[in-house]
């Protein structure tokens, strides 16, 4: 009885100090903030693509290009890539199989060499390998499976080749530096190879031509742009690159993702919204 008397006389005494002592505030929870951009990267000097779902875009960062990979489809959304005259050397081209990535998260799945075999279809460079020349190691990366889409021999050694070619003439031979983005258009289900590569319906390129040291600042209304959609099929080998012109927003619309986010608005509206290219 006397401590619970004690008790009853301190309880004021307590609770007046406890009144006295400055409380620590409660925690703040972190406010969600968007997602990081990448690594700033001469390769995507014109703006990261992104699309409503960023779920299944996984943004590697090399020194030869920048990509979004998709692990549900193992291979890339898309490939970004600068072509200037400094990109080009006397390294030889790759030979060998093509190679894994194993920079992406350990427990991506990946494409591999041998998913490809019997299939049908070729190894289809997004960024050709003559377009990294200027070492062995850039050479090399262009052969990393993340930079390779499942394409028919027909595209592959036809039109795609043909405009590969016209771009890199204007980088070696005319001084001009392209700012470059390709991928794949996928159906709602796509046909897959192997282990469960997609393989596109068809492919797109993005070709934004400026002069060496020129980036998103310089683009005009005017800037030649070069963009083309060609049918991943049989029987177009010996069709003209050029009949396969269209605009970026037709490409953003089939894609999902937006493009030359960089690129002042204005000017975005004046050159996605127009076919335009050299005659090949």
């Amino acid at each position: 009885m006397r401590l619970v008397r004690l008790l009853a006389l301190l309880a004021p005494l307590l609770a007046a100090c406890a009144e006295r002592i400055p409380r620590r505030p409660d925690p703040i929870a972190p406010t969600p903030g968007p997602a990081p951009e990448p690594a700033r990267s001469v390769h995507l000097e014109l703006g990261t693509p992104v699309d409503a779902d960023p779920s299944d875009d996984e943004i590697l960062v090399k020194p030869q290009y920048a990509l979004s990979y998709n692990r549900a489809r193992r291979g890339p959304n898309w490939v970004s890539w600068r072509l200037d005259a400094g990109d080009l050397g006397p390294a030889r081209r790759h030979r060998g199989r093509f190679l894994a990535d194993e920079t992406l998260p350990a427990a991506f799945p990946r494409a591999q060499h041998d998913d490809y075999a019997g299939s049908g279809y070729e190894r289809g460079h997004l960024v050709p390998s003559h377009d990294r020349t200027r070492s062995a190691e850039d050479n090399r990366a262009t052969f990393l499976l993340t930079n390779v889409l499942p394409q028919r021999g027909d595209l592959n050694g036809g039109p795609w080749e043909r405009l590969e070619r016209h771009c890199y003439d204007l980088a070696a031979n005319e001084d001009r530096a392209l700012y470059q983005v390709a991928g794949g258009v996928f159906p709602a289900r796509p046909e897959t190879i192997g282990a469960g590569v997609a393989v596109p319906e068809a492919f797109f390129k993005i070709a934004v031509v400026l002069r060496p040291g020129q980036g998103a600042a310089d683009v005009r209304p005017s800037t030649q742009v070069i963009v083309v959609v060609m049918p991943n099929e049989a029987g177009v080998r010996r069709t003209r690159w050029a009949t396969y012109r269209t605009t970026i927003r037709a490409i953003e619309r089939r894609t999902g993702y937006d493009f030359l986010s960089r690129v002042p608005r204005e000017i975005q509206e004046a050159i996605e919204t127009r076919v335009a290219g050299d005659a090949e």
